[in-house]
């Protein structure tokens, strides 16, 4: 709580961007703050390279994961940025996108549109070991005090409060 309000005196609504894994039930679900973690990413790893695992990316649109309007509205206007990668998030060898789904959709979308469906696309990365991704969570208590799960808006499975 004391590093959340920091975060809001700081940055304000953008200290309140939350990523949430979903599980089976809710008591499972992981909450992420991301906005401390990619501060804290950016201040202390490198940059690597990876590649876009076409895969995923199928995942992350099928799944309603990411948004076609964000992407039209927002991600494609942005300057790009490295993704943000927990290693073995979803268990021993199961990385997941902790930041950047949308920006991830949108590379394999634009290497798509240039006839690169199904090959080797490079893209700049950040990877958290479990040691340093685990810093990040939000402890469940928190998320159901905060009412996460019934305040969810839906954008890339990130919480911001309702306005309604």
């Amino acid at each position: 709580m004391k590093r959340m309000r920091i975060n809001l005196r700081e940055a304000g609504d953008a200290a309140t961007e939350v990523y949430r894994l979903e599980r089976q039930s809710p008591e499972e679900h992981l909450y992420f703050d991301v906005y401390t973690m990619r501060k804290w990413t950016l201040g202390n790893l490198s940059v690597v390279g990876t590649f876009l695992d076409w895969g995923r990316a199928d995942h992350l649109i099928t799944s309603g994961a990411v948004d076609p309007d964000r992407i039209k509205d927002h991600t494609i206007l942005a300057t790009p940025e490295p993704i943000i990668i927990g290693v073995n998030v979803c268990g021993p060898g199961n990385d997941q996108v902790l930041d950047g789904a949308h920006r991830y959709v949108t590379c394999a979308l634009a290497a798509a549109a240039m006839g690169l469906q199904g090959q080797p696309v490079p893209m700049p990365a950040y990877f958290l070991e479990p040691e340093q991704w685990k810093k990040f969570l939000i402890p469940n208590f928190i998320a159901k005090a905060l009412r996460f799960d019934e305040n969810y808006v839906n954008d890339s499975h990130k919480w911001t409060a309702r306005k309604d």
